[in-house]
């Protein structure tokens, strides 16, 4: 015979399951009078209930009530959205928390939903299951909403829908300029070299795949990329979502901080809820020392705030679910907390150099045919040639203001005119390199080189 199962809210009351519920008990302290009379095995849920344990005499009847359930079978429930009880409950509590529905948990869901609508649709199996997918972030209730409003809205379910459905998920998430959702417009067809990167990236797509997971492949956590200024590192973290066709989300680590104690730790974790909503996603921080740096310090600088925050992102590296990708890069990787470079944390820490002769060939290409200037006659072997020790920022750079020069002479775009703005350009390599050089050292043996 089952346990008796007992539910309490504020609108009914505490009622026994399909049974009327207890005169009076809508109030939170005289429904825990009456669930001390209740004899027997049984479970209470109690919903939306931490709320009302800020008041003294409820907290105290709940300590009593534990007491006396401990050589019994009853046990109470508290629910809710958010949980925060005063100290001396928790020590009595053991918490859960659900996690949010995966794909396959959707999928049954969305076809229900369809069949419900009745709306007309094109979708096969795959497209359904792409379809749950794009939801996954939400709680089923959260889903089932957005999917129904999304049909109305569209009418049927074809692969426009898709896309609805998605955008509709992202305006759902209110951000507070923590998580910056941007368009994956990135792929690696618009990043020069980095071979052994790509490489990588392409063979852990595999891990995405449902027959991947049937396998056993472990879906991957996230990369750390640092080297050289100026050599594609953002641009090859936001080409991971391009790649694998998931949401791209940049992190502002810099609105973490918060005058107000207790408040950065706060912003952190809603932050990184925000992340897991929106999953599948690439999750960028770009610079991510900037904002860890004083982590890996006494403390003293910032009382200590900055080793709070690291602690609090290193355990969600550590234990988070999958389907959050975390792409950081990193200018001066010899400023962050060793603890962060361990294994474990990242999958791989790449390291991006300046660009060889040809790279610098394929760069220029690139960026000449971005502005629709690949014209019959530039030499792009000596320009490769000339350019040593530039980034690929600073051969951008070349190419926009060889523009300028030649739209100001009223003259078309030529090899001269890229030749003498490389020989007018001082690179980084050579104002800052002993840096550079630097850099380069200890890449050496802590790190993959990209290309």
């Amino acid at each position: 015979m089952g346990v008796p199962f007992f539910t309490w809210s504020v609108t009914a009351g505490l009622q026994r399951a399909n049974g009327s519920a207890i005169y009076g008990s809508d109030d939170a302290e005289k429904a825990l009078a009456n669930m001390a009379l209740v004899s027997g095995d049984a479970i209470f849920l109690l919903k939306d209930f931490a709320r009302y344990c800020e008041n003294d005499r409820t907290t105290r009847r709940l300590r009593d009530l534990a007491d006396a359930f401990r050589t019994a079978r009853r046990s109470i429930f508290i629910a809710g959205p958010t949980i925060n009880l005063p100290q001396e409950l928790e020590c009595d509590c053991a918490r859960f928390e659900l996690g949010l529905p995966e794909t396959e948990d959707l999928a049954p869901v969305v076809q229900q939903i369809l069949a419900e609508t009745r709306a007309p649709s094109s979708l096969d199996a795959s497209g359904i299951t792409q379809l749950a997918r794009n939801l996954v972030g939400l709680t089923q209730d959260e889903a089932i909403r957005t999917l129904r409003k999304c049909l109305i809205e569209h009418g049927r379910a074809d692969a426009q829908l898709l896309d609805q459905v998605l955008e509709a998920k992202r305006a759902g998430l209110r951000t507070d300029g923590l998580l910056e959702v941007m368009p994956r417009e990135t792929s690696f067809g618009e990043v020069a070299g980095l071979a052994r990167l790509r490489e990588w990236v392409e063979k852990r797509r595999s891990a995405l795949t449902p027959e991947g997971r049937q396998f056993g492949l472990v879906p991957p956590k996230g990369i750390l990329i640092t080297g050289v200024q100026g050599c594609g590192k953002s641009l090859a973290a936001r080409a991971v979502a391009g790649e694998w066709g998931f949401e791209l989300a940049r992190f502002d680590a810099g609105a973490l901080y918060d005058k107000y104690v207790g408040e950065s730790e706060k912003r952190l974790h809603k932050a990184l809820e925000l992340a897991q909503k929106l999953s599948p996603v690439v999750l960028w921080i770009d610079e991510i020392e900037k904002a860890f740096a004083s982590a890996g310090t006494s403390g003293d600088a910032d009382a200590g705030l900055s080793q709070r925050l690291l602690a609090t992102l290193l355990t969600w590296m550590q234990d988070r679910e999958s389907g959050v990708f975390l792409a950081a890069t990193s200018n001066n990787i010899t400023a962050l907390p060793p603890e962060m470079l361990r294994k474990g944390r990242f999958d791989e820490i790449f390291f991006v150099d300046l660009p060889d002769e040809k790279a610098r060939e394929a760069l220029f290409v690139l960026y000449l045919k971005k502005r629709a200037r690949i014209e019959t006659g530039i030499d792009i072997p000596l320009l490769a040639a000339t350019s040593v020790g530039f980034s690929g920022a600073e051969i951008e750079q070349v190419v926009v203001a060889s523009m300028y020069t030649a739209f100001d002479g009223k003259r078309t775009l030529s090899t001269e005119i890229l030749a003498s703005e490389i020989r007018g350009t001082q690179p980084l390599s050579v104002t800052r390199a002993e840096e550079v050089q630097e850099i380069r050292n200890w890449a050496k043996s802590r790190a993959v080189p990209a290309d």
